[in-house]
């Protein structure tokens, strides 16, 4: 299952995600996206740390299945963005709407959440599907 993945394209997937991440969630949204879920961003640093690495790992995980399900599928990097964007209908925005509806969670919110998940998984698909085995 797993040997036609490139283990390098997922670690550098799981990388380019991390690093929208930092973009999407600093520069351009993160005032707006911390105001919206009621955190500072100011603070020691020390209590970002744990989020941060489950954030990368969990980068790697989600590179990895796009690996899977990717590679054998998608033979140019057009189609490897569907399929990322199929991946996060699928699952990214489903639980946002969930949270959006049952949770209450600010329309902005989900509108930050949402876009930066499709993001980086698009963006993922294509690195995976491009560095294929």
């Amino acid at each position: 299952m797993f040997d036609h993945v490139n283990w390098v394209a997922v670690l550098g997937a799981a990388i380019a995600a991390f690093a929208i991440g930092a973009i999407w969630y600093g520069p351009l949204f993160g005032k707006r996206w911390a105001g919206l879920i009621g955190m500072g961003m100011g603070g020691d640093g020390g209590s970002v740390m744990r989020p941060l690495a489950v954030n990368f790992l969990m980068g790697v995980v989600g590179a990895t299945a796009l690996a899977v399900l990717v590679t054998p599928f998608a033979k140019d990097a057009l189609t490897a963005a569907f399929v990322g964007a199929l991946v996060w209908v699928a699952s990214g925005l489903a639980v946002k709407l969930n949270d959006l509806t049952f949770a209450r969670r600010p329309v902005a919110l989900f509108y930050i959440d949402s876009l930066g998940h499709l993001i980086s998984l698009v963006v993922m698909a294509i690195i995976v599907s491009t560095f294929r085995v």
